[in-house]
This record gives structure tokens, sequence and C-alpha cells, in this order.
């Protein structure tokens, strides 16, 4: 059961999330922000990415992804030409799916899909790099007695799968330039160094 209500974009951001958002940036750049699974190889290799489209996509996630990045050092570039990569995300997925209910028919527990579906391409080549799509999963236990409560939970658990969806889109691009990086540097050698089309008039 798709829920439109329940998650929202979240925006405008309260103090309180900004404050976060600020913390999370000093501190991933102070650990020298380790994505999981990446071990020493866990800073991104690539120098500086281009949002090309974000259409429809939720704002903490944007807005995390950004400051992930910007907290290791890559380039957020304002054109195309200007970057390395180029990526265009879809707009975020968000399903809720009621696992339980009580004896009068109320939903008091349900699980949350959120996924965010991306392709990156490299600039100079004008090849594609990478198209996936990232997912988190939380199970969420609802107090019927208590709304303001449970509302409040379930925009931080919003905000953790946005972390962690933003985190693994990073990863998954790392990942791949890394894996592509010695023949996208040979195809790059080699259209440097074709002769310019370029024909200038002789004086």
């Amino acid at each position: 059961m798709k829920n439109d209500q329940a998650w929202g974009f979240l925006s405008p951001f309260s103090p309180s999330k900004w404050i976060s958002i600020a913390l999370l940036a000093l501190s991933v750049s102070a650990c020298g922000f380790h994505l999981k699974g990446m071990g020493s190889n866990s800073k991104p290799t690539f120098k500086s990415i281009y949002f090309a489209q974000t259409a429809g996509v939720r704002a903490d996630i944007l807005q995390t992804l950004k400051q992930l990045l910007k907290a290791s050092d890559v380039i957020l570039a304002q054109s195309a030409q200007a970057a390395e990569l180029s990526l265009s995300l879809s707009a975020t997925g968000y399903e809720v799916s009621r696992t339980s209910l009580s004896g009068q028919g109320d939903t008091t527990s349900e699980l949350l899909k959120m996924s965010q579906s991306f392709t990156v391409n490299r600039v100079m080549t004008e090849t594609l790099l990478l198209s996936a799509t990232v997912t988190s999963f939380r199970d969420r236990r609802i107090d019927i007695g208590a709304a303001l409560a449970s509302s409040r939970e379930l925009k931080d658990i919003q905000q953790q799968m946005a972390f962690d969806l933003a985190n693994q889109v990073i990863d998954r691009i790392n990942r791949a330039y890394q894996s592509k990086q010695p023949a996208l540097e040979k195809s790059e050698s080699i259209k440097a160094s074709e002769p310019s089309t370029r024909t200038d008039e002789q004086p």
C-alpha cells in the first residue's frame, strides 16, 4: 500500500534538522568519511559531480547526499561540462505496508520501504558508468494512543532511511568508478590524442 501522506518531502526542514545536518557533515569530515563496506577505499575517488536531474527526489535525501559529497571534498559542479560525472536521480519511491492490526482494525505496525533510482554518466567520454536502485527498509510499531510522538518518530525514521540511501548512492558510484577507472582513463587518453578536426585559415 502506498502512502503519499506519510512521507512528504519534509520541506522546509525545522531548525533542529538543519543543525543535525550540519553536525552530520562535520562528523563525517572528521572521521574521514568511511562508507560502510568500503574499508580503506571509503573516500570517493571521483573529484567532481553534476546533479543533472533531481525532480521528485526527497529533500532530505538530496540534502544529505550533497552534504556527504562536500564533506569528502567532491566538487558539486554547476554544469555538466565542469564535472567528471553527471548524476540523474529519479523520483524517490516510498511504500508503506501494514504488518499487524489491533482488534479494532487499527494499524499497529508497518513496513516502510524507501528506494532511490539513479544513473551516472562519465562526462568526457559520454558513457554510462552506472544505473542502479538502492533501497532501505524499516519496521515501525505504531502507538495508537500517542499520535504526536508517533508522527515525530516517523520523521526520524524517514531521515535515517534518507541517510542510508544517500550513503548507498555514493558507495555504488564509487565502486563503479573504481572498477572501471583503468578503462575510462585509456578511453580518455585515446580521445585526447585524436587529431583535431578544426582547420585554421592560413594567413
